[in-house]
């Protein structure tokens, strides 16, 4: 099957410079699956800096690079020692923009009857914001201020306004984004220059914006001994406290993936079931595959602005 079939992977070879590459995919071993790619998603915020190559990252560039995380596909064939999934069984999973790929069993999710491929694909990252938002322990009452309205921050929202907050106020530069937060239950939604200024009521914070700006303000406008939680990737511009950070002997967290996979989908596939959600409008620009090259030079050349993107194969 490998050989009749090769997988097509979409790899950075250098800045701004993409191309299909052919992979030989490895022999299915007893636990791994071979899923055929459906649906995958752009992450914006993560995948540009990237492809630009000026992201802050830890380690250094390796090209030829793969590029993205989320991916929807169908079960092809399993390996024989595989029980929690079979063919024709729709999975989310994490090997980004390829074909096909062989992937191990416990790195699969069934997705349920009647969940779209964009909300479906979104279990990733709605994990990846509870994890945040969990390690705040956040009381029903306590109001919250997130900054950014990217996937991230609005993602943060949801799943605030899921486990019961409800008082949750948004800052975002970009006015064409208020709306959307405004669906997903935000209370305020404000530019930078208009968060009141007598504003300084917040227990806890969430940066979902990766700019320094966005993260003194935070810092402004949290109360003494407040929480705040750093959950965008930070690889755009280094954040640094400002001296409120320390007079308001305030509490930092870093928070990055998911804190359960498996059992945050769960609970999302349940709450998607139980209640409608505006969620899949954050993919504010549908694309196919053959237009996945021209579509990250139009972001990298700033023609388009999408919250998120997402692919069809």
């Amino acid at each position: 099957m490998h050989k009749e079939q090769p997988s097509e992977c979409l790899c950075l070879l250098a800045p701004a410079r993409l191309a299909w590459l052919t992979e030989e995919l490895p022999p299915l071993g007893p636990q791994d699956v071979l899923v055929r790619t459906s649906t995958t998603a752009i992450s914006i915020g993560s995948e540009l800096p990237v492809y630009r190559g000026d992201a802050r990252t830890s380690d250094a560039f390796q090209y030829p690079q793969k590029m993205g995380y989320e991916s929807i596909g169908a079960v092809v064939a399993c390996g024989d020692a595989v029980r929690s999934v079979r063919p024709g069984d729709r999975v989310v999973s994490f090997y980004g923009q390829q074909t096909y790929a062989v992937v191990p069993q416990e790195r699969l999710i069934v997705v349920p009857q009647g969940i779209s491929d964009a909300l479906a694909i979104l279990s990733i990252l709605t994990c990846d914001a509870a994890k945040g938002v969990r390690k705040l322990t956040l009381r029903p009452e306590e109001a919250v201020l997130i900054t950014g309205a990217g996937a991230i921050g609005l993602l943060t929202l949801f799943i605030l306004r899921a486990y019961g907050v409800s008082q949750v106020d948004v800052v975002e530069p970009m006015t064409e984004r208020h709306p959307l937060a405004c669906l997903l239950g935000a209370r305020n939604v404000w530019r930078p220059q208009e968060v009141p200024a007598e504003t300084s009521v917040y227990p806890a914070a969430f940066e979902c914006s990766s700019r320094d700006q966005a993260f003194a303000l935070l810092q402004q406008k949290v109360q003494p001994q407040g929480r705040l939680c750093v959950t965008a990737d930070g690889n755009i511009e280094p954040l640094t406290l400002i001296p409120a950070f320390h007079e308001k002997e305030l509490q930092i967290v870093g928070s990055s993936d998911g804190w359960d996979y498996h059992q945050h989908a769960a609970w999302y596939f349940h709450t998607l079931q139980q209640r409608p959600t505006d969620l899949e409008r954050l993919f504010e620009l549908r694309i196919t595959r053959d237009e996945l090259i021209s579509t990250f030079q139009k972001l990298y050349d700033g023609m388009v602005h999408p919250v998120k993107i997402l692919v069809s194969y």
